[in-house]
């Protein structure tokens, strides 16, 4: 019976150790997440200058990959997916991905700073209403900003850009700024938050006098997870992002 007694103890014994063990290591993999998260946060919260109250926007905002919180803008390797969703109901949520960057064979746009091969993303979606969309993107002539330089849709069939409009926000911004770019069809940025929760950019983009609903748009793109929202300011033709 003693022997009983104390191999039950010895059991005892054991669970308890077992547990207090377990529970450090819990402790320990929570605080080590915990601090993963703080150090990838870290960039985040840098890319925000107090004292002259800019934003640094990288590419990497763009196609939701990490950034290593270094002021450069670099196109780096990207196969990421983000998904947006209609802003009224909520539904007919839509997947972007974004792949590259690929290369083209000549240099047919007005962008001068990349010499005769133009280094792009490519980002693919599609609906309902619009089918397969195929856009091809680079950052712009003037270095602020990503700008399409190809698109293919049903509704127009395959177009080719200048280079020297903008989509897409990149560098330095100042909450409020808005920035004009005379591409075939003048276009304006506008940041509507710069620095927003979660380090979120949401911006104004207009196209031309903004007459159409896919003209006149607010976009918002989050760190590591890129585009996740859209709005129109103009609801009077159907959408076309």
């Amino acid at each position: 019976m003693r022997i009983i007694k104390s191999k039950l103890g010895l059991s005892l014994s054991l669970v308890t150790m077992s547990w207090m063990i377990l529970s450090f290591c819990s402790l320990s993999w929570a605080d080590e997440a915990a601090k993963l998260t703080t150090e990838e946060n870290v960039s985040w919260n840098k890319a925000y200058n107090i004292s002259t109250k800019e934003r640094f926007i990288p590419v990497e905002l763009f196609t939701g990959v990490k950034w290593d919180g270094k002021h450069e803008l670099i196109l780096k390797e990207a196969v990421t997916s983000a998904s947006a969703c209609d802003p009224v109901t909520g539904r007919r949520c839509t997947t972007f991905n974004i792949t590259g960057p690929f290369k083209t064979q000549r240099n047919d746009t007005k962008i001068e700073w990349v010499g005769d091969e133009i280094p792009y993303y490519r980002r693919t979606f599609s609906t309902r209403h619009m089918g397969a969309v195929e856009s091809l993107f680079t950052i712009n002539n003037s270095k602020d900003g990503l700008v399409r330089i190809y698109d293919k849709r049903k509704q127009w069939g395959a177009r080719t850009y200048d280079g020297l409009g903008s989509k897409f926000p990149l560098g330095y911004w100042k909450q409020g700024e808005v920035r004009t770019y005379p591409s075939r069809r003048p276009t304006s940025i506008e940041i509507i938050e710069l620095d927003g929760p979660d380090h979120c950019l949401t911006f104004r983009w207009i196209i031309g006098k903004g007459e159409r609903r896919n003209m006149d748009n607010n976009y918002t793109f989050c760190p590591e997870r890129g585009f996740t929202y859209f709005s129109h300011n103009n609801e009077a033709a159907n959408s076309k992002k």
